[in-house]
């Protein structure tokens, strides 16, 4: 089973063999804020084997964050220095927003979409849309560690 929880029985179900989930910028982040382990705790709640997808547009904004001051500055600079670690635990593809909505809470919402993804977001407005539709939603829970909501 793709995603846990009879809650998830009558989505749509990704190949067995790549389950794809979609990260935000604010799940990026948070990893910093609440110092839990982000490819650990994905590795515990999904099944596997998955592929971590990251829109391009979230890479621009942790670029553009870390070169800033502040804790969300040493947050998204944080993000990237894990990314290595991220990748050598699974794979990781950034993608590109062609032919999709310019903003990367609407981009998110129409991949996930199109493409069968989970996504791993703490912004409470998209996770509302994406489970008015039935997509499986990871997010921080307690501070400390991830699970669907």
């Amino acid at each position: 089973m793709p995603f846990p929880s009879a809650r998830f029985k009558t989505f749509y179900s990704p190949p067995e063999d790549m389950q794809k989930i979609l990260i935000d910028t604010n799940m990026l982040l948070s990893q910093f804020e609440y110092a839990y382990d982000l490819p650990g705790e994905l590795r515990r709640i999904a099944s596997e084997p998955f592929t971590l997808v990251i829109p391009s547009a979230v890479m621009v904004e942790l670029d553009t964050i870390a070169g800033k001051t502040g804790k969300k500055a040493a947050a998204a600079r944080f993000a990237l220095q894990n990314l290595p670690k991220i990748k050598g635990m699974f794979p990781v593809t950034v993608a590109e927003e062609q032919g999709f909505p310019s903003r990367a809470d609407d981009w998110i919402f129409k991949y996930a979409q199109k493409n069968h993804s989970c996504v791993a977001t703490n912004d409470v407005a998209l996770r509302r849309r994406l489970l008015a539709l039935g997509v499986p939603v990871i997010a921080v829970k307690g501070k400390s560690k991830l699970d669907y909501v």
